[in-house]
């Protein structure tokens, strides 16, 4: 395990109207001075070269000097890699990592975007210009001209983009990419050096790599952990080769349902074991280990030959520590269309098994999903539903369940958040509220120091994120930053010594699973370092 880590660097000594600085990042030298979030950094073949086509955003940073006014400009290549944008990109005026002026060029949908980037959202201002046809294998020239409030945008020499916006004054330059291996080359920087009033800072989140590849494709997603009554760690999870994985020739039964163990609380991981592959398309796997010893899988499959209704529930089980899973079993539901499920099987304290459950009825109910409470008193062998969530204000899916000390059970779902209570073991529910923060695939994880967490995908920021509540779920702390990826479909599981392992994925070709370290407390939540 890796630790997060902040990198600083302080910035250059004021100069005004300073000369050209030119980087021809064709040496490995040229890059020494460069400080990278995270991606496969490295100067090849005469330029410097983001070569992981999966991720969607990463950047590298020129953190030695800053610049109000600027004229910059970089030559660029688009190597024809992945299904993605293909997006170089070049960030400045940037006041820190998550603040600054940049400019996205997407090859795949043939436009180039003029962005202002602030905290709460990456694509704060944008600008879109299209259409444009980038050619890969060819070098081009993006050059930024920024005067005060004036930006002006050429590729290639011609002016493609002028815009006026004066709320960063100055900043740091970087490269960015995403989706795409791309290449630069031949950086050219002249401007008014500007000081920042703090250090430029990095987030580099630092994780522990669960799988990269399980043997179906390089594309691991939706995982799901558990920590068994020996002390060992089961993450369960899809692997394909994208983010649908029917059957094709290489992959003749499509994505299946993998697992990976620890015996160190997340310190190493096993190689990759099948759990389930049917002839079709097997995915968002959730796994428990129930009061009996057994071992629960639910998941659900997706055939889009099927109408109506392309997905359905499963579950498997296993008595022998998941060494031998039983044949798929159907989880029946009284939902018409595109049954599905993101969340464990949690069990009360009455022996019951909860199981929330999501999808359409027929003919559709408002145009809207529904959640689903499926129970079972005889541990899964049969389900009944004992409840429904529905709501004409909001599309209701992936819901995440957790039991409060209190008695009442409570429901985060996506995609707002919104949120829901009930008082009688999930017979009612309370009328769905907005949680005020907006995020996918919530996962509800309550401490044993009463701190109740949520994980969750935050789009707007194209990241992941958790959050923390001291009042039972009343009102959340400010969400902390994990990772700046844009998979997550996070899981959370307590270790004996208190720390939290968080688990997620990260989307797009070469995607992963990974896993970082969290404390909770009254304090709050924060990722740790690696020791800790």
């Amino acid at each position: 395990m890796k630790h997060l880590a902040l990198v600083v660097l302080a910035l250059g000594v004021l100069t005004l109207s300073c000369p050209a600085d030119t980087i021809a990042l064709d040496k490995p030298e040229d890059f020494e001075a460069w400080v990278t979030e995270f991606g496969d950094w490295e100067v090849t073949d005469g330029a410097l070269v983001q070569s992981n086509s999966g991720l969607p955003r990463t950047i590298t940073w020129l953190a030695t000097k800053g610049y109000s006014d600027i004229d910059v400009s970089v030559q660029f290549m688009i190597h024809p890699v992945g299904d993605g944008v293909r997006s170089p990109g070049l960030v400045y005026r940037a006041e820190d990592a998550q603040t600054y002026y940049y400019v996205h060029i997407d090859q795949k949908n043939k436009q180039i975007v003029w962005v202002r980037s602030a905290p709460a959202n990456e694509w704060t201002v944008a600008r879109r210009h299209r259409p444009f046809d980038i050619p890969s294998d060819e070098w081009h020239t993006l050059r930024i001209v920024a005067t005060g409030p004036e930006h002006k945008v050429y590729l290639n020499d011609e002016l493609i983009i002028t815009e006026q916006d004066d709320v960063i004054k100055s900043g740091v330059i970087g490269l960015r990419t995403g989706q795409g291996r791309i290449g630069f080359r031949n950086l050219s920087v002249t401007g008014t050096e500007v000081p920042p009033a703090t250090p430029f800072k990095v987030y580099r989140p630092l994780f522990k790599t669960v799988c990269s590849d399980a043997g179906a494709g390089a594309y691991e997603a939706f995982p799901d952990v558990c920590l068994t009554k020996s002390g060992e760690l089961l993450c369960v999870f899809y692997a394909g080769y994208g983010h649908v994985s029917v059957p094709r020739e290489s992959l003749p039964k499509g994505a299946r349902i993998s697992m990976c163990r620890s015996t160190d609380f997340g310190k190493t991981w096993s190689e990759a074991e099948t759990v389930v592959d049917t002839d079709i398309d097997d995915r968002d796997a959730s796994i428990t280990q129930l009061s009996n010893g057994e071992l629960m899988v639910t998941y659900m499959s997706y055939d889009p030959t099927r109408r109506p209704g392309t997905h359905q529930v499963f579950l498997v089980r296993s008595s022998d520590n998941g060494k031998t899973w039983s044949e798929p079993q159907r989880v029946p539901t009284n939902l018409n269309g595109n049954e599905a499920i993101s969340e464990p099987v949690r069990e009360m304290p009455d022996g019951r098994l909860l199981l929330p459950a999501y999808g359409e009825l027929s003919p559709k109910w408002a145009k809207r999903y529904v959640v689903d409470l499926l129970e079972s008193t005889d541990m899964g062998k049969t389900w009944t539903t004992l409840s429904r969530v529905q709501s004409t204000a909001y599309e209701l899916c992936e819901p995440s369940l957790v039991r409060l000390p209190d008695g009442k059970l409570l429901m985060l779902i996506r995609p707002h958040m919104v949120w829901c209570e009930s008082t009688d073991e999930g017979k009612t529910w309370t009328e769905v509220l907005p949680v005020g923060v907006q995020g996918d695939a919530p996962y509800l994880l309550l401490t044993s120091k009463n701190v109740l967490l949520c994980g969750f995908r935050h789009r707007v920021t194209s990241s992941t994120k958790v959050m923390c509540s001291h009042d039972f779920g009343k009102t959340w702390e400010a969400p902390v930053l994990v990772d700046r990826v844009l998979g997550a479909y996070p899981s959370l599981v307590e270790l004996p010594d208190g720390r939290i392992l968080f688990v997620y994925y990260t989307e797009g070709a070469g995607s992963d699973i990974r896993s970082v370290y969290l404390s909770a407390d009254q304090s709050g939540v924060k990722v740790l370092e690696a020791e800790e």
